[in-house]
């Protein structure tokens, strides 16, 4: 009972550290969304939507109320640059990770894994399709049963069987003029695919929808 006072005296100290900062209309998590259907291994099929700003009341935690924010989350793996946007939550999970990996391997051991305007531009544009997997240009989709991540499904290269990720829209995202520090593309994607559940069955991910947050940097 102490830690959960202690963890909530810390939470309303922060929220009124933030009271007084005021995000602009262009900048609310309710403006990235997806939406998609899954079929399990035994034929259920459920359908599933999320928005930044829903909100999970966490009964755990004398109820506590935690809202769902946009991601952005940059690496280098295997002298690949990967990018990976979403929706999450701390507490309650991640209903939807989308990673892409660049075109082609990074040599240079202090390579920024930050992203530039032009490396989003070359990867990003209306009508580019990923194919899925781990090498270079290709994409990995992973989808949580929100909250609190009851199961897990993640594409693989078997997903491109009868399976694709297209990129749909593309526009510039970003508020200079209230002193954000990053600019980011606004993406729209369509997706749909066989997917691997953590148990080892397999089930389908269809009618797949979502508009999320790619972040670049400007040096």
């Amino acid at each position: 009972m102490r830690l959960i006072t202690l963890f909530l005296l810390g939470v309303a100290l922060l929220n009124s550290c933030k009271k007084n900062v005021e995000f602009s209309s262009d900048l609310r998590p309710n403006e990235f969304w997806a939406r998609y259907t899954m079929t399990d291994d035994s034929g259920n099929v459920s359908t599933y939507a999320y928005q930044g700003e829903d909100t999970t009341h966490l009964v755990d935690l004398s109820n506590f109320v935690v809202s769902l924010d946009y991601f952005t989350q940059n690496a280098i793996e295997d002298s690949i640059k990967q990018i990976t946007v979403g929706l999450s939550e701390l507490w309650t999970g991640t209903p939807i990770s989308i990673r892409l990996n660049a075109n082609s391997y990074v040599t240079d051991p202090f390579f920024p894994t930050e992203w530039t305007a032009a490396e989003l531009e070359e990867l990003l544009y209306p009508g580019k399709t990923f194919q899925f997997g781990d090498g270079p240009g290709q994409a990995q989709i992973q989808i949580e049963g929100y909250p609190y991540k009851k199961w897990i499904c993640t594409s693989s290269s078997s997903s491109n069987q009868n399976g694709f990720m297209r990129v749909l829209e593309v526009s510039d995202y970003g508020a200079p003029e209230v002193d954000i520090s990053y600019f980011g593309k606004k993406v729209k994607l369509a997706f749909s695919c066989t997917m691997t559940h953590q148990s080892g069955s397999t089930w389908t991910l269809t009618d797949g929808e979502a508009v999320l947050l790619f972040r670049y940097y400007k040096f």
